[in-house]
């Protein structure tokens, strides 16, 4: 009898769903995180089980929705495991794909790339607003009871953006932005292809050049070798005086140092960072202190237990992949093996 293994924090409502597509005939086994109260406990793929109990379940699963530890996936693959799929509830799969742990042979990665979109946008639009107006220097001010104005704000209004992505997340936002009749570029791999909501496409290595004329810069990146570290201290001193950044793609786009520099000698307006590099930052580190950031705990995705819709999304990319399984249709995000570092095995 093939068997689901649900690692993650669904509902009863979207677990009888994962149920329904699954078809008939599965069992379906539920453990959730060791620690749900934030979300980078809910992401570190502790489990509210031994690892030896839980390499027993991924023995006898054919698919996991969750993410559980690669060194776990490994034992379990040894020890002869049925496993067909392992369905991430993240969009991201630098935990497997950079990974020194081979991930296993002959099962498929898919990730959650289309769930969180809306939702980031929203963070992303909010955050750019909020800096223009000088509302996080207002609410300094509020904390101290002083009342004074702090000059000009900025606008959206006919403003240059430059989005880096130009996938799902980076499309919500160009379409979310295009309401305040902003230039919206972005910036991708591929740029033959029409993508709703942009204006204009550019690769990495010309992205360069927009800096300079853009007023309000968004990361939606994924982390590979070519984006890491990409807006260092050159970059960063290239934005024009009153730009705003906002980074909700991977940490390590962004040099926080750099960063820190640039914001200390007031060279751009402000920056809203929902991902850092490291994650969380140093204590010490002078971002926590720069009036000019703003600094959440990767957060704008909502995700379990904070954003129904972004749940449903999950939940639908979910069932679509279990319904594919069960159809023999292609499988909805699937990675490739070029994606991985160490090749399976």
């Amino acid at each position: 009898m093939p068997n689901l293994l649900v690692l993650v924090p669904f509902c009863d409502e979207h677990v009888a769903a994962l149920q329904r597509a699954a078809g008939p005939g599965w069992t379906v086994e539920r453990r959730g995180p060791a620690d749900a109260s934030t979300p980078t406990a809910a992401c570190s793929g502790r489990y509210d089980l031994p690892d030896d109990e839980l390499v027993r379940l991924l023995v006898r699963a054919d698919v996991v929705i969750g993410e559980p530890a690669p060194a776990l996936l490994r034992r379990a693959a040894d020890e002869g495991s049925r496993l067909r799929l392992v369905q991430m509830t993240w969009a991201g799969t630098d935990k497997y794909t950079r990974n020194d742990v081979p991930f296993p042979t002959g099962v498929s990665l898919c990730c959650a790339v289309g769930g969180f979109g809306q939702l980031i946008s929203q963070y992303v639009v909010a955050q750019v607003l909020g800096l223009m107006q000088n509302l996080p220097a207002y609410r300094d001010e509020q904390r101290l009871h002083r009342w004074g104005d702090l000059g000009p704000v900025g606008s959206l209004d006919g403003a240059r953006v430059l989005v880096f992505g130009a996938g799902n997340i980076g499309g919500w936002v160009a379409r979310r932005l295009s309401g305040f009749d902003c230039t919206v570029t972005g910036v991708c791999r591929e740029t033959s292809r029409p993508r709703p909501g942009f204006d204009r496409l550019v690769t990495l290595d010309a992205a360069a050049a927009e800096l300079p004329e853009a007023d309000v810069v968004v990361g939606a990146l994924p982390n590979n070798d070519a984006t890491a570290g990409w807006l260092d201290a050159r970059r960063l001193s290239a934005m024009r005086p009153g730009a705003v950044l906002v980074n909700v793609g991977r940490g390590n786009f962004v040099d926080c140092d750099a960063l820190a520099d640039v914001l200390a000698a007031g060279a751009i307006r402000g920056a809203a960072l929902d991902v850092t590099s490291p994650e969380p930052l140093p204590a010490d580190h002078p971002l926590w202190a720069e009036p000019r950031c703003v600094i959440t705990p990767h957060v704008s995705g909502g995700s379990f237990g904070r954003h129904r819709q972004t749940e449903d999304n999950i939940c639908a990319i979910c069932c679509d992949n279990l319904r594919a399984l069960r159809t023999g249709a292609a499988l909805r995000n699937l990675v490739p093996a070029s994606a991985f570092d160490v090749a399976p095995r």
